[in-house]
Order: structure tokens, then C-alpha cells, then sequence
């Protein structure tokens, strides 16, 4: 039957219109604070101001998006992913989110846009990833609606036009890897912000995630747990960090 292939694409959208209402309902009269941050990331960015348009980039910009999302979770809040089929729960999880506060919109296909919009409506913040070339015009709608309703919109890949806050993870090595074998441990990464909300620049050195799935100023790394062979890395999915 014609169009019928959208049909379930179209009864998760209205699901998460009905999710972000509830949300909603949950929400103080007057409105959202600042987004909360986990505090290794706050060297780069000491704030989070609630409508912010924020991009993440790099080697390791999935794990970068996805601790901006989990100091949110951590914190009371809700927070969505819209368009990024491999995100990691499980990461998101050690990295202190409470993912029963996390809505999720995998693949939404030619609805990415009313998903991002209905989700904004809704949610503290909102990971997500466009299927492909986003117009100005529609950048600016979508940026004026999180703005209006005071959700942090965190976009991973080239960052749109007024963009506050530009994060990239510059330095990214594995530890535990050696000759390309070993056990995988934690990442070390440089995260450097740019942008309005970053002043003239600032950069932090963290594992991204540590040994213990948490992210950490790297001076504070803890000791190392036992890891899952480097072989299997490659077959994470949504257990995994990028």
C-alpha cells in the first residue's frame, strides 16, 4: 500500500509528542534553569545556559554530546536523541545518567525535523544529528523554538549558523592498547571550547570516559578495571562510546 512504509515512523513521532508532553507537564510554571554540567567538563564550559545552541565535533564527539546529555539526566532533568542509532545507553548510564529520564528517537527518516521540534518543546536538552544538509532557514526555526522554550539544543557535526557554544575533542587515545592490542580502559581526550559562551577560548584535559565509565579531570583518573578485549569494541552498538 502506498506510503504505508511511513506509517510506524509516523505512530513514533505522535509516542514522542505524547512523551514530551508529559515531560511538560512535570516542568515549573516559570520556565527552565541553566543546564546543568558534570563537573569535568565545567573547565570548558562553565555554564550551560537553558535555549543554548551548542555543536560538538572531533574524534570522540558522540562521548562529548553524550556527557553534556548525562549531566542533565543527572540532575532531575530529561533529555532526548533524535537521528543517532548508535548512541550508547550504556555510557550514558556510567557517565551518571539516569536513563529512565532519557527519550529516544532513532532513526525518524524524513521526520527528523518535527521530532527535533516536538522534543524541544519538552526536554532540558536535545542530542541530535540530521540526516542530512540542514537549511539555514530550517537551523533557525529549530533554534528559535529550543531558545523559546528554554531546551539546550546540542548539535553533533558542522555547527549551524549562531551557534553559542562550539565544543571539539581536539587529542583523543585509548588507554590500554598496545601494538593495537589490549584492553580498552578509557580515553583520554583535550575538549576545546570556542565560540560566545567560551569567551576567548578555553581547554581541558579528561578521560572521556575514565577506567569506570565516568568522565574525569585526567589527573583523577581512578585505577583501572578490567576491560572488554579490543575486539569486541567494534561490535558496542548501543552500549558504546564514539
Amino acid at each position: 500500500m502506498p506510503g504505508s512504509g511511513h506509517a510506524p515512523r509516523r505512530a513514533r513521532l505522535r509516542a514522542l509528542e505524547d512523551a514530551a508532553e508529559e515531560v511538560r507537564g512535570h516542568l515549573e510554571p516559570a520556565g527552565r534553569a541553566d543546564a546543568p554540567v558534570l563537573p569535568a567538563l565545567r573547565p570548558v564550559v562553565p555554564e550551560l545556559p537553558a535555549g543554548a545552541l551548542v555543536s560538538v565535533s572531533g574524534t570522540g564527539a558522540a562521548s562529548l554530546g553524550t556527557a553534556l546529555l548525562a549531566g542533565v539526566c543527572q540532575e532531575q532533568g530529561w533529555a532526548a536523541v533524535v537521528g543517532i542509532p548508535e548512541f550508547g545507553v550504556r555510557a550514558a548510564a556510567g557517565m551518571g545518567a539516569d536513563i529512565g529520564r532519557l527519550l529516544l528517537a532513532d532513526s525518524p527518516g524524513r521526520h527528523w525535523a518535527e521530532a527535533v521540534a516536538a522534543l524541544c518543546e519538552g526536554v532540558g536538552l536535545v542530542l541530535t544529528r540530521s540526516p542530512g544538509q540542514v537549511s539555514p532557514a530550517l537551523a533557525r526555526r529549530l533554534t528559535a523554538l529550543a531558545r523559546r522554550h528554554g531546551c539546550v539544543l546540542v548539535v553533533a557535526g558542522q555547527a549551524w549558523e549562531g551557534t553559542w557554544l562550539r565544543l571539539a575533542v581536539t587529542e583523543s587515545e585509548w588507554d590500554g592498547l598496545s601494538q593495537g592490542h589490549g584492553h580498552l580502559r578509557g580515553r583520554r581526550a583535550r575538549v576545546v571550547a570556542r565560540g560566545r559562551g567560551a569567551g576567548e577560548g578555553r581547554q581541558a584535559a579528561m578521560w572521556l570516559p575514565g577506567p569506570d565509565g565516568a568522565v574525569r579531570p585526567l589527573q583523577e583518573a581512578e585505577p583501572a578495571r578490567p576491560a572488554r578485549p579490543l575486539r569486541e569494541a567494534g561490535r558496542a552498538g548501543r552500549t558504546g562510546v564514539a
